[in-house]
């Protein structure tokens, strides 16, 4: 029969409660009781969680990964690409969100720590060094997508910037002199930098109406709907994220607007939606399995012992993917 909590508790000669302190590390244990039931676990090959595997001196085999949401397709093809490359190294995940909040992130973060491996922080709402001024860990962790001023911080990024300043350009050379343009949360780091490098490669005759929102769907829908009704109208909305510029693009098409003859739509992050909608979504392709990849390789590294600064990612370069909601059929 598989050992239980239980068998622990009696070969140990000590109660249940002392056994879930011991191996959940929730309250003081004499040093001596500790021991016995450190040997119990061991005699018995009793398979604990990742907090008793780690008390124990051994590796959980579990990476940690607290994304602002986890639910959406630019986030489950995320976690897709986080969880193939975690098996690929035996390891398995611990999933939590943040809801771009603080005290939710603290208590994400606080409910792993000590249970996994390592980490793998996506807060774009909070920088690298705010994090680790909030929270201790004990383990190597790598941050995706946020913003750190620590050369020594593992992080993997992409190309926030430089992606919308080629959306400025597409749309620049298309023609458009009006736009409408969609921004993300105004804390959020990657939407601070989509919006900065649009503004700054757009031409300064181009003339911009700034919407605020929140990459949903919904905001995108609803945006669309203000837009439409401004006189003149701008001649394209431009969404720091697919999932506002399908809503937006969702909006136009019930009010019977032409996409892109009348108004073209451009999003971000290049989603497999952004393909197959009708029309199809002019895209900036952020490479998710890569970027996933890439956190996951630099982590377990770092859980093996290379140190940090030797494992440095540059900012990842993104493709800007024409489509034919802004590109006019000839």
């Amino acid at each position: 029969m598989i050992p239980t909590v239980h068998d622990v508790a009696h070969h140990a000669k000590v109660s249940i409660s002392t056994v879930s302190r011991v191996i959940n590390d929730s309250a003081p244990v004499s040093a001596e009781k500790k021991e016995r039931v450190i040997a119990a676990i061991k005699a018995l090959k009793f398979t604990p969680n990742p907090a008793a595997r780690r008390l124990l001196g051994l590796a959980s085999r579990t990476i940690g990964v607290i994304l602002p949401y986890i639910t959406g397709e630019f986030f489950a093809d995320l976690l897709h690409g986080l969880d193939t490359t975690a098996k690929q190294h035996d390891y398995l995940l611990m999933v939590s969100s943040s809801r771009r909040l603080e005290t939710d992130f603290i208590a994400a973060f606080e409910s792993m720590n000590r249970r996994v491996d390592g980490m793998v922080i996506m807060v774009p709402e909070l920088t690298a060094d705010r994090v680790l001024s909030v929270v201790n860990p004990v383990f190597p962790f790598v941050f995706l997508n946020t913003k750190s001023q620590d050369q020594k911080i593992n992080t993997v990024n992409f190309d926030n910037y430089g992606g919308m300043a080629d959306v400025a350009r597409h749309i620049s050379d298309l023609g458009h002199k009006r736009i409408a343009f969609i921004r993300g949360p105004d804390d959020a780091f990657d939407a601070q930098q989509r919006r900065q490098g649009f503004f700054e490669a757009a031409p300064s005759e181009l003339e911009i109406l700034e919407f605020p929102g929140d990459f949903s769907f919904e905001n995108g829908y609803d945006t669309a709907q203000e837009i439409l009704r401004l006189r003149p109208r701008p001649t394209a909305i431009v969404a720091v994220n697919d999932l506002g510029a399908l809503g937006a693009l969702r909006a136009l098409l019930e009010n019977g607007v032409s996409v892109p003859n009348e108004i073209a739509v451009t999003g971000f992050d290049g989603t497999k939606s952004a393909d197959f909608a009708t029309p199809s979504l002019t895209t900036v392709n952020v490479p998710i399995g890569v970027l996933a990849a890439k956190a996951v390789d630099i982590l377990v590294s770092r859980i093996a012992g290379v140190p940090a600064d030797e494992l440095h990612c540059p900012v990842m370069p993104l493709e800007l993917i024409p489509r034919e909601s802004s590109i006019r059929a000839t």
